[in-house]
């Protein structure tokens, strides 16, 4: 009999080599298990499953826990905010993306490290009452308007407030899967103010639940008496005691609780009696008026006879140029002023109107650099915003079919660090987006206005849905999944695709055809020349199709 001894060292290194290995099976398990909640045999159109209302405005979010969801390692919130509504000051460790389906207003991020740039003008008061009320400063605060898509990065506080006089739509994506979060894949949304009602109510019991299952964690020690009352509301500051806010910001008692929020029966969004005092340029609202109003005559105009679509589309075009110069000629103009314009000692605009002309120069050399952002851009100019909705914006167009545009870091380069982009497309009646493919990315889409059919086909070659879809629904496309779009007979199709990447790639089989040798082609599918110099050459060369006109040019 052979005895083999081995040495205490050599012990405690294949220890410690055994438990690095199976550290190392238990994570590959665990990311193998993350990746598996993509093997989905069947997606469906998913609605909003939970409405939070509030004093001025409704907020909808859906289930995280949906396996569509879970897949794309996303999830969806859909704001309404009431003319002069206030979205409270606000941030989440998910970065974020949003697209405005309605409206306009304005935003403002609290940016760390950033000077406050906007201050209140002088007004003829005295002296001794200057010295009695500072005048008010700010960070930057950048407009928006419908067709916007506004880049969110994450833990950045920002608040919304609707200054239109309708009702100011928006559909935010939180990438809870994003690097920058480095929490869990729960949707969190931290609120700095006011006693907001909890936004993603299946995530919190799940929480709840894991806390209760933990060993050793009585239940009272996760909220005692004192904390119990003193947590009489749901912002970041209701944990905080009065005493200490006090001290902590060298204020009264009375304003210390009311940071803290108890009891407000407003919820997340609040209503502005007689509107919102800031300080903003002003030569941009006009021009955004006139543009989104031009926009909105073109969008009524855009459902009516194929015909009239083309002469509309090709009109547009034929003008965007022209459009252009005179929206960069008014906005050399744009000043400060008061938001409700109440004084007319407000002609302070050359600032604004130096920032504007550098921005935009900014934007040319960054473009005729190959998309590079270096020192002509910091964190405190950055630009968060871009509007994909006008018709000039248009990357891919057919006057009977539809259009697409898209933004991604290219076009706006914050878009590189949440790594997201998107794409809008809005299709005609009758009008199909061909058979198409994300290479990188998933993707979600998000139905605007009118209804269509949507198909989705697997690496089986099996359809995961083959359905009619709606306004407000939502439809997640895995990665490479081959989807195609057709807008109904009725009425056209309009809608927004988030996707997972900020340089997202598209195929679309139409491509790969024409880009295969005609024998391979031929001995792929069993075809004949004829047929294969059809399926090559023939038809529109454009993945967006009318299938009317493509059946008359033959």
């Amino acid at each position: 009999m052979i005895t083999v001894t081995m040495s205490k060292p050599f012990l405690s290194l294949f220890s410690f080599s055994l438990l690095l290995f199976a550290s190392a099976c238990f994570a590959t398990r665990s990311e193998f298990d993350r990746l598996n909640q993509c093997q989905l045999d069947s997606i469906n159109a998913l609605e909003p499953d939970h409405r939070v209302e509030s004093e001025a405005g409704l907020t909808e979010t859906w289930n995280p826990n949906h396996p569509e969801l879970r897949c794309a390692g996303v999830t969806l919130i859909r704001r309404t905010i009431d003319p002069n509504g206030l979205h409270l000051p606000s941030f989440s460790p998910s970065p974020q993306m949003i697209f405005i389906i309605q409206g306009k207003g304005v935003i403002g991020l609290t940016i760390p490290g950033c000077p406050e740039t906007y201050e209140e003008p002088r007004s003829s008061q005295t002296r001794q009452e200057s010295r009695q009320q500072q005048r008010d400063s700010h960070q930057k605060i950048r407009r928006f308007r419908k067709g916007d898509i506004i880049a969110i990065p994450s833990g950045i506080p920002y608040w919304t407030y609707n200054h239109g006089d309708e009702p100011l739509v928006a559909v935010s994506l939180l990438d809870t899967s994003n690097i920058a979060n480095q929490l869990d894949s729960t949707p969190r949304v931290f609120y700095l103010g006011g006693n907001p009602e909890v936004e993603f109510p299946e995530s919190q019991e799940e929480q709840q639940e894991r806390q209760q299952q933990r060993p050793g964690l009585p239940v009272g020690r996760r909220a005692g008496k004192h904390q119990q009352e003193e947590n009489e509301g749901n912002s970041v500051l209701s944990g905080f005691s009065s005493e200490f806010l006090a001290q902590t910001f060298n204020t009264e008692e009375d304003t210390a609780k009311r940071l803290r929020s108890p009891r407000d029966k407003r919820s997340q969004i609040v209503r502005v009696e007689g509107g919102l005092r800031i300080i903003n340029p002003e030569g941009q609202e006009e021009d955004e008026e006139r543009e989104q109003s031009h926009s909105h005559r073109e969008e009524e105009e855009e459902y009516e006879s194929p015909s009239r679509e083309e002469e509309q589309e090709s009109r547009r075009h034929k003008h965007s140029k022209e459009e252009g110069e005179e929206e960069d000629e008014s906005r050399s103009h744009e000043s400060r002023r008061w938001w409700r314009k109440e004084s007319k000692e407000e002609k302070h605009g050359s600032h604004e109107q130096r920032e504007d002309e550098q921005e935009e120069e900014k934007e040319e050399i960054r473009r005729s650099e190959g998309g590079k952002n270096g020192l002509e851009e910091t964190i405190c100019s950055v630009k968060i915003r871009e509007n994909i909705a006008h018709p000039a914006r248009a990357d891919l167009y057919n006057p009977r079919a539809g259009r697409i545009s898209t933004a991604n870091s290219l076009t706006l380069p914050i878009l590189r660090n949440l790594r997201l982009s998107a794409e809008y497309v809005r299709l005609y009646r009758n009008g199909i987006y061909a058979p198409h493919w994300n290479i990188n990315a998933n993707s979600l889409l998000y139905v605007i206005r009118g209804e269509g059919r949507v198909r989705i086909v697997n690496s089986q070659g099996n359809a995961v849905f083959d359905n009619k879809v709606r306004k407000g629904q939502l439809v997640v496309v895995p990665q490479n999944f081959v989807v195609a779009e057709q807008a109904g007979e009725d009425e056209g199709l309009e809608y927004v695709v988030f996707k997972t990447n900020d340089r997202a790639a598209v195929n679309h089989v139409q491509q790969v055809f024409r880009a295969t040798p005609a024998e391979v082609l031929a001995n792929a599918f069993g075809l004949r020349q004829r047929q294969v110099t059809e399926l090559k050459l023939s038809g529109n060369r454009s993945p967006l199709v009318h299938p009317q006109s493509e059946s008359q040019s033959h």
